[in-house]
């Protein structure tokens, strides 16, 4: 991945992450009230089950720690930017600091969310996509700089084979 992809991709997940706070990230069907010790049972029933949607702007996260999921993306933002600032000249980024704050966004909207979805009632919504796109997107970026992946290069040890640069080079006699 040349160095203008990896801007457009990180630019990209910066504006998804923007735009799903607005959006719904859930929605939860069937949700109940439920009045301790009160009316006998006639206030909930009237009011029937409700569906009710939540953005990144009225949700929260309870993982290890209660935080609104506008701070979430906030942090995957912030690990985005880290992402662009990283080939500054000006700045020098620890990568420690890259990788937490990546690693961080990625937890913190992937795994809470996944497991509300396990509990049959909730569904996800576009917010939560563009949301784990922006938080994944630092994490590729540094998984593929560390060389995990490189398509364009073999690894070591892997099979070989060299092709000619230009079909004059494969020419017998030439």
């Amino acid at each position: 991945m040349t160095a203008k992809q990896k801007n457009s991709l990180i630019i990209a997940a910066i504006v998804a992450g923007l735009l799903s706070l607005p959006m719904a990230w859930l929605t939860v069907q069937n949700a109940r009230l439920s009045i301790p010790g009160g009316f006998g049972g006639t206030f909930p029933s009237m009011l029937g089950s409700m569906s009710f949607n939540v953005t990144g702007f009225n949700g929260s996260v309870t993982f290890l720690i209660k935080a609104p999921i506008w701070f979430i993306v906030g942090v995957a933002i912030a690990a985005n930017v880290l992402q662009l600032l990283r080939n500054s000249p000006s700045v020098e980024i620890p990568k420690l600091a890259e990788w937490i704050t990546a690693i961080v966004g990625v937890i913190w909207t992937t795994i809470p969310i996944l497991l509300a979805l396990g509990s049959g009632r909730v569904t996800p919504a576009l917010g939560w996509l563009l949301g784990v796109f922006c938080a994944a997107t630092p994490l590729v970026c540094l998984w593929l700089e560390r060389g995990a992946y490189t398509p364009l290069t073999p690894r070591s040890g892997a099979p070989h084979v060299d092709l000619p640069d230009s079909p004059q080079d494969s020419e017998p006699g030439a």
